[in-house]
């Protein structure tokens, strides 16, 4: 019996962690008004370096995207009081923010972290595509909040 309930909760987790919706053609479809609009406004070059996530630990209920210049913002939501903020910078010239904590993540990136009341920021220099990454991340759970933020980031490597 503890098994099966082991299962179950395992099984409720990762449905809440679902990677189903958050690629780029299906956040299109599924939010022609809030996000593909401003996304269609960048050329596809861009478009393909735009930071998605593919993994969250919540269930999105709406998804929003602005795009102006060289940034563009992309902002999840939930039913709950989870609220996701990733930025990313094209082609960045400026320095990166002074951050206490350096964590390096899975793509061999390393990301500077700063833990502040209600949310965690998390940000990185992708060599790879020219372009900073910027996560804002406040959660229900404020314990599990900075170890969900840097899953987040190491979902977009």
């Amino acid at each position: 019996m503890k098994k099966i309930h082991i299962f179950l909760a395992v099984l409720i987790f990762l449905a809440g962690c679902s990677s189903a919706d958050l690629a780029l053609s299906d956040l299109k479809n599924n939010y022609p008004n809030s996000f593909a609009e401003p996304i269609e406004t960048l050329p596809k070059s861009k478009q393909e370096r735009v930071g998605l996530p593919d993994e969250l630990p919540f269930e999105v209920k709406a998804v929003e995207a602005s795009a102006e210049g060289k940034k563009v913002t992309v902002r999840y939501q939930s039913t709950k009081a989870h609220d996701l903020t990733v930025t990313t910078l094209f082609d960045p010239s400026g320095e990166m923010a002074e951050t206490d904590l350096q964590i390096p993540l899975n793509s061999g990136s390393v990301a500077g972290v700063r833990e502040e009341e209600k949310q965690v920021f998390v940000e990185w220099y992708n060599s790879d595509e020219n372009v900073i990454y910027q996560i804002d991340y406040s959660a229900v759970d404020k314990e599990k909040q900075t170890q969900q933020a840097m899953d987040i980031a190491n979902s977009m490597n």
